[in-house]
């Protein structure tokens, strides 16, 4: 179906034709893993980390540990990215003699405590134990499994990226196909204005610096028009899907409708509209470009501007 025969659809029609053609993951394979993010975090340690793989199989690792510090007490940074950890300080709660609760900080980016109290942190967290079991051969190839299990905790954050990387991919390939066309990721309003002197009404609170910023802004040269566009994907359900739908509606709704030379377009996709069918259905009701993915792949966003 092509964008022609989508619009000319009844609302409920579209809607069904949105949730029948979603896709189940916006996960490329680059999602699982920022490896050059991986190798940046390991490159900061790995001097101090081959010097700390001194202490691995020591009988007496708790004098070994103190020798070394003596030597360089910077190697104290390694001690939270050892403990799959990136804090440059830590909160420790502990007890007292009396089991009474007490808590302290430790400063590992530079050694404002004593080095007997980082060495009861190591021993109490088990990590000098770890290193007179000699659990690794190499602190170097440890940490690197340690920084791509704390790189998978940031899947979540990249599943965004993800979405907008795939728009800019779309974008490119429709001004790649139109001379007249223009792109740009993450435009406010004033950008806009300055760039293709099209006025986009702020849709964003006053109080709030810098205006709304768009996932992406295609301008047609040849019509004068620009596309504003939103984007994003759910894999799974939650509140956050009708608040979005809510607010995208109402932004719609309030400020772009009546624009001159301004159109919108809301491309959201995954499964996670299964469980918010009514507020994507009442979306619908407002905002009449919402299209999913494989929409986009077949060309809906060109047919847009160029309508």
């Amino acid at each position: 179906m092509n964008y022609k025969e989508y619009m000319a659809l009844s609302t409920e029609e579209k809607f069904e034709q949105f949730m029948d053609t979603r896709f189940a993951t916006n996960r490329t394979p680059s999602y699982w893993v920022d490896w050059s993010k991986v190798e940046e975090n390991l490159d900061k340690y790995e001097m101090q980390l081959n010097t700390m793989n001194y202490l691995i199989g020591k009988d007496d690792v708790r004098e070994a540990t103190r020798i070394l510090f003596e030597k360089d007490p910077s190697l104290i940074s390694t001690i939270p990215v050892l403990l799959g950890c990136r804090d440059g300080k830590i909160d420790v709660l502990t007890y007292t003699e009396n089991k009474l609760l007490d808590s302290y900080e430790l400063n590992f980016e530079k050694m404002d405590n004593s080095i007997e109290e980082y060495i009861d942190f190591m021993d109490e967290s088990g990590l000098l134990e770890f290193f007179k079991n000699k659990a690794t051969n190499s602190l170097v190839d440890y940490v690197f499994g340690v920084e791509v299990g704390l790189n998978s905790n940031g899947r979540k954050n990249r599943s965004g990226q993800q979405n907008e990387l795939i728009l800019e991919n779309n974008l490119k390939l429709v001004v790649e196909h139109n001379p007249y066309c223009e792109y740009s990721t993450q435009a406010t309003g004033s950008y806009i204005k300055k760039r293709w002197g099209v006025d986009v009404p702020e849709a964003l609170d006053s109080k709030k610096n810098g205006g709304r910023r768009y996932d992406g802004a295609l301008y047609n040269s040849k019509t004068g028009k620009v596309v504003i566009i939103e984007t994003n994907f759910y894999g799974g359900g939650g509140s956050k899907l009708k608040a979005v739908a809510g607010e995208f509606s109402e932004m719609y709704g309030q400020y772009l409708k009546g624009a001159d030379n301004v159109d919108f377009v809301w491309i959201s996709d995954g499964p996670g509209w299964d469980t918010a069918r009514n507020p994507m259905s009442e979306a619908f009701q407002v905002i009449p470009n919402i299209i999913n993915l494989s929409m986009v792949n077949d060309g809906y966003v060109s047919a847009i501007v160029n309508s």
